[in-house]
């Protein structure tokens, strides 16, 4: 049994599927505005959209009890709203950083929809970026 297969022994099947779909199009929205944080004429919208992604990732994740992801979307909103303090700090080394935040939540999101347990981070993810 994965971690599916556990969150729907303790949650209503639909509120997993709900978070599944969450999840999944949060995700698959991150990368092109990641991406889009290279163009300044909308680098403030851009900055705003990730932080609500990231916020929005994080209160599902935290009412599912998904400690990984909520932790590292956490993390993500907090840089993000570090960057909407200063949108003059974002350097080329957070949006790598990102990227590979987004990777990490599409590989999570992928383990979870195969009911497979999740697997550790991307240890690069460890090293946050300054702002």
């Amino acid at each position: 049994m994965g971690i599916r297969a556990r969150l729907e022994e303790e949650y209503d099947y639909d509120i997993v599927d709900e978070f599944l779909d969450h999840l999944d199009i949060m995700t698959e929205a991150m990368e092109p505005t990641i991406i889009a944080l290279e163009n300044e004429a909308s680098r403030i919208e851009m900055i705003n959209e990730l932080f609500r992604i990231f916020h929005n990732i994080k209160s599902a994740s935290g009412f599912l009890k998904i400690d990984r992801i909520h932790l590292l979307s956490e993390l993500a909103e907090d840089l993000m709203e570090s960057v909407r303090q200063n949108p003059n700090s974002l350097s080329e080394e957070i949006i790598d950083w990102l990227l590979l935040v987004n990777d990490q939540f599409r590989a999570w999101y992928t383990q979870l929809e195969n009911d497979d347990e999740l697997k550790d981070i991307n240890p690069k993810i460890l090293n946050v970026p300054e702002i």
